[in-house]
């Protein structure tokens, strides 16, 4: 049995290959690099079987499903998300890859499926995929044995601006410092190899072991904190997202106001230990990836022995040409631009315009009569107080 890292090969995002190096740990060796947007490509050497924790978020290049016969998988920590569709960034598919055919069939037959978090499950449900929580896997890191730092020290990564200056302003006059870490890099990591991002992550995961205390904006910096028992505050605008609901109870959390306005002040100099209630999730992570590892080692037959699809791989290659179809068609649906529609719509636009500017004129020759009646008015009133006026005088000299 061969060994393989799941990695976004062309991710920005340090937390991606975070959860790659958490799953590397378990490895007895690494032979090959499997791109997750490029699953159904991906060839071994002879026909060996790779075994491969697939914990990550599918998100990108959905047509690249099912995963080639050659991915020996454990599918946890698994979060299959729809809400790029429509960005900028997005792709135009759903959940068609997964929803029927050979894409439905391959995640059925490796049932139950251990998902990220409750939105997924819930998908999953109505797809009458058998699944259960499993957590992510960077509550299996370890700690390392490392060096203790001179002086205490806070971290923050990628936290609001009002946030880190609040920390600032509480670290002043005090013998700790402050370490401002990205979470991203400026690049696509691309050209860069699995060694160099892997020194880059230990970096980190040193820096967040020997920390006071770390504030994060970051889901993938604060589960590894747990993992590394560091205490660790989640700090954010909004809690709204579906991939922290199941992680809220495992930690601090706080909004960035709250902290801006110094309601977290001590929890920075006197940081509290973090809950513990995750440990479960942790040991039952460890139970599965050990005996998955086992199962791996003990297996002796070739990929090709281990296919566990009916359809052959002319079936699923026309079958992800139909679904792409099938897709790329609901997708323009939804999005296509109906000139003649917008064009009517400019001629109703452009007739209101008219009748406003009607509307508007009348209002002002109105106006301006109203202000001519009412000077003729204020005039009569006017000359009649002033004959009044005139008379109480003329008859006061008389008297």
């Amino acid at each position: 049995m061969k060994y393989g890292i799941l990695w976004r090969k062309t991710t920005k995002n340090i937390g991606d290959d975070v959860q790659s190096y958490a799953a590397e740990c378990w490895l007895p060796q690494s032979d090959y690099m499997v791109d997750i947007e490029e699953l159904d490509q991906f060839k071994s050497e002879d026909d060996e079987p790779v075994a491969t924790i697939m914990s990550s978020w599918y998100m990108w290049q959905k047509w690249n499903w099912p995963p080639s016969k050659y991915v020996y998988p454990m599918w946890i920590g698994m979060h299959y998300n729809d809400i790029q569709r429509g960005r900028p960034r997005g792709m135009p598919s759903k959940w068609e890859y997964i929803s029927n055919g050979p894409g439905l069939e391959y995640l059925k037959k490796y049932e139950p499926i251990g998902c990220r978090d409750y939105y997924t499950q819930d998908r999953f449900d109505e797809l009458g995929i058998k699944n259960y929580f499993s957590g992510c896997i960077t509550l299996t890191l370890k700690k390392r044995d490392l060096p203790k730092p001179e002086r205490e020290y806070v971290v923050l990564v990628g936290v609001d601006k009002k946030v880190e200056k609040r920390v600032r302003k509480v670290l002043e006059g005090t013998d700790i410092d402050l370490i401002i870490l990205s979470p991203t890099r400026p690049e696509p990591s691309t050209n860069l190899s699995w060694q160099a991002r892997k020194e880059e992550v230990e970096k980190y995961l040193g820096i967040y072991q020997n920390a006071k205390c770390v504030l994060t904006f970051r889901l993938h910096c604060a589960l590894p904190c747990l993992a590394l028992e560091t205490p660790v505050l989640l700090v954010r605008h909004s809690f709204a997202s579906v991939r922290l609901k199941p992680y809220k109870k495992y930690l601090h959390t706080a909004y960035n106001n709250k902290v801006a306005n110094g309601e977290f002040d001590d929890f920075i100099l006197n940081p509290p230990e973090n809950p513990d209630d995750y440990k479960i999730v942790r040991e039952r992570l460890n139970k599965c990836i050990t005996e998955f590892i086992k199962q791996a080692k003990e297996e002796k037959r070739k990929a090709s022995e281990l296919v566990r699809t009916e359809y052959t791989a002319q079936e699923v290659l026309e079958w992800q040409n139909k679904t792409m179809k099938k897709t790329l068609h609901s997708f323009h649906i939804e999005s296509q631009i109906d000139l003649g529609t917008i064009l009517e719509q400019k001629k109703q636009i452009s007739k209101c315009e008219k009748e406003i500017e009607k509307l508007n004129k009348k209002i002002l020759n109105n106006v301006a009569l109203l202000n001519c009646r009412s000077v003729r008015f204020v005039l009569k009133i006017r000359a009649f107080y002033s004959k009044i006026v005139f008379a109480l005088r003329g008859k006061k000299k008389k008297e």
